[in-house]
């Protein structure tokens, strides 16, 4: 998906100043602050979709879609911040997603005990022996770390 296609997603909250939009490439180093404020490990980098929730005047929410072999994405490094959890932030961000992910198979490794998340907007959980190598891989791998997480699938 090149730039000129990225739609601007907004708004889409009780809230009228929750504005959910992707966040243009010279811009990422301000998603990356955010992951560090928020104490994530994340960057993002060139070639990636990028969608952020702002309001207050400031980066709520963010999301990052990385592109994939055979016209799939992986959706990672979903992350609200830690004042904002519990007010609908990352559901309304997750569901702005839906247009966006039209047409594209989307995977993610949630939490297990966030399964019902992802699932609000139709990820399914999906076996390892069953997945390419480029998604089993790193699944076993971060398994291997003690994480408790679910392949999850999207088409």
């Amino acid at each position: 998906m090149c730039q000129s296609q990225r739609p601007r997603v907004a708004p889409v909250s009780d809230e009228p100043t929750l504005v959910i939009e992707p966040l243009p490439p010279l811009q990422l180093p301000l998603v990356n602050r955010f992951y560090r404020d928020c104490r994530y490990s994340a960057k993002a980098g060139r070639g990636e979709l990028v969608y952020v929730a702002r309001g207050q005047g400031r980066m709520l929410a963010a999301v990052r879609l990385v592109p994939q072999v055979d016209n799939h994405l992986f959706l990672r490094s979903f992350c609200v911040a830690p004042e904002q959890r519990r007010r609908t932030i990352g559901r309304q961000l997750l569901e702005a997603l839906v247009p966006v992910l039209h047409g594209y198979r989307c995977y993610c490794f949630p939490f297990r005990y966030l399964q019902d998340f992802y699932g609000r907007i139709g990820f399914v959980a999906a076996q390892p022996h069953t997945q390419p190598d480029f998604i089993a891989g790193p699944y076993r791998r971060y398994c291997r770390q003690g994480r408790d997480i679910v392949i999850m699938v999207r088409s």
